[in-house]
């Protein structure tokens, strides 16, 4: 099964940017440039990550991603970052709210690479949890 894969940016631009680098990929994508119409979703379906634009109007990344945590608390996410946000995305990932972050502007191959490493890891808590309940 395909997992599912959600991005969040306001910009129209980076959003189709995304879809087309993960065009051929193996997952389902689901993007959305609003961050509220996201959370709005998040605890519907079974994400294995989300990657979110920290600079957005309704709502900045770091704030997505507390609100997303609570809906959905196994789901990892990477939280794309500027320079003049970096501090605050090291934060996050100190705290563990985020699995990691991409520094902007990313590359189309650093952006795959980090979001496969964060499909797997995910499928390895995914699979030490249910070992955990079901021995």
């Amino acid at each position: 099964m395909k997992p599912n894969i959600m991005v969040v940016d306001e910009s129209s631009s980076a959003l189709e940017s995304i879809k087309w680098v993960f065009r051929d990929e193996p997952y389902y994508l689901f993007a959305f440039a609003s961050p509220l119409d996201a959370l709005s979703v998040i605890a519907s379906l079974k994400f294995s990550l989300v990657v979110a634009d920290q600079t957005m109007s309704e709502m900045d990344g770091i704030d997505f991603f507390k609100k997303a945590r609570q809906r959905a608390p196994n789901t990892l996410g990477i939280i794309m970052t500027s320079y003049l946000d970096f501090d605050r995305a090291l934060e996050a990932l100190d705290k563990g709210l985020i699995y990691h972050f991409i520094k902007k502007p990313w590359n189309y191959l650093g952006l795959k690479e980090t979001v496969k490493m964060a499909v797997e890891q995910y499928e390895i808590n995914a699979e030490a949890e249910y070992e955990t309940v079901f021995g």
